[in-house]
This record gives C-alpha cells, structure tokens and sequence, in this order.
C-alpha cells in the first residue's frame, strides 16, 4: 500500500524532467531573443540620402524581385549575380533570414518596380586588378550548423559566379575588406580583410588574406607560398576560419 509521502516523491520525480526541460526552452529562447535584438543589421542608404552610396551591386544570383516588401508577395522577376541597381526606398522594418538581418528595398529594373532583400545586395564591391571584368562582391552569409556568424565572398563576370569562399569570424566587418594594390602582390588579386596597423605598409603581420588566381580563391596558407619569394623575412597570422568548398 503507497503511503501519501511515497505518492508524493512519485508525483516529484514526473515533474521534475518536466520543470527541467522547461527551464531549459526558456534559457533557450531568452538568447535566441537576446541575439536577435543585439544582431547587427544589413543596411544600405537609399537614393535620396545618397545617390552614390545607393547605387549597389548584388551579392545573390536569381535574386527575387518582389511586388511588395515580403518574401511572401508575389515574385515579378529574377536578378542576376553582380548587376548594378539602384536602392530607392527601403522598408519601415528588417526581416531576419538564414540568420542575416536586413530590410527590403526598392528598386527599378527596366519597365518593372520591385523590392529585393538587402541580405542579396553585396556590403563591398571590389574590382579585380588582373581582369577588370571580375568583381569581387563581399557580405554576411548567416550562422553555420555550429552557430558561428559566416561571411562570403564570390567572384562574378559579365552575371555569372566564378567562384566563391565562406569564412568564418566573429569580428570581421565588410569596412575592412579592401584589394591590395598590384604593384605589391604582382600578377594576382589579394585581399585583406583586416586593417593596416602601419600606413607605411602594404601588407599587415596581422591581416587576413583572400587570394584570387586562376578564376579560383585560395585559403590563406595559399598566400604565403604565392608571396614567400616576395615577402620571405615577414611572418603573418591568419586569424579567420575558412570553409572547404563543396
């Protein structure tokens, strides 16, 4: 015959896993919310702040041209990677997908007036030294699996992707990222993606790389051999995560 005390350890230990489960989704969804309040948002001005600062190139290829700011309203068209569009408003509110924040904006492509999201439109547009025609188009890419924020970069020519890197890092910003001149890295495209910590100095101890040679990116080991007969008696830290392409 159970006494009241031992029904009472029975109904406790139900409740408890329960009580801790609970707890634990809480936790769970108090950061998610804490993360998406502190996330940094992917914002572009618009054409009436800044004619220039407006005129953006996309980072996405068959970007979604919208009849409203929604990923929701119907699609009018597609876009391909690297053309030039004009941003000419921008939605009252950001949207969050795959992990990227950002608003919609408005823009006009040829008889048609659409909305894309800013998570396609490229944060720096670089243009290759060694082929003018490649382009170099450089923004967030989300979390991974492990929930590590991603950056990505394609190479893009005449509306096609030639290729493209991810990597990952917790402090880079699209600001940083600039090429490097050609007459210090001869017949091949190096990016930084640090700042210079020497004015004096093309290439900083400190910076990490993105090379581009033979219509392919190289991982950051791969600079080092490129340049070990120019810059033999320099060391460098590469302090950035690279992902294997598929």
């Amino acid at each position: 015959m159970k006494t009241l005390k031992n029904s009472t350890a029975t109904v406790e230990t139900l409740i408890t896993p329960t009580k801790i489960l609970k707890s634990c989704l809480a936790i769970a969804i108090l950061l998610m919310a804490s993360f998406s309040f502190a996330q940094e948002e992917v914002e572009f001005d618009v054409y009436s702040n800044s004619a220039e600062k407006a005129s953006q190139y996309l980072m996405g290829d068959d970007v979604a041209l919208r009849d409203c700011a929604s990923a929701h309203c119907e699609q009018l068209t597609t876009i391909t990677i690297g053309t030039n569009v004009r941003l000419l408003a921008k939605s009252e509110t950001a949207q969050t997908i795959n992990g990227v924040k950002s608003r919609w904006y408005k823009i006009k492509m040829g008889p048609q007036i659409g909305w894309i999201w800013g998570g396609l439109i490229s944060q720096k547009t670089l243009v290759s030294h060694v082929n003018p025609e490649v382009k170099f188009v450089f923004g967030e890419a989300g979390l991974d699996y492990k929930g590590y924020k991603r950056f990505q970069m394609r190479a893009v020519k005449n509306g096609v992707e030639i290729d493209k890197i991810f990597i990952k890092s917790d402090s880079l910003h699209f600001s940083k990222v600039r090429l490097l001149d050609s007459d210090t890295v001869g017949n091949k495209d190096v990016i930084s993606l640090g700042d210079s910590t020497n004015e004096d100095t093309a290439i900083n101890a400190t910076a990490k790389y993105i090379l581009f040679k033979n219509d392919k990116f190289e991982q950051a080991s791969s600079f080092l051999t490129a340049t070990q007969a120019e810059y033999e008696n320099a060391n460098y830290a590469y302090a950035c995560g690279f992902e294997a392409q598929n």
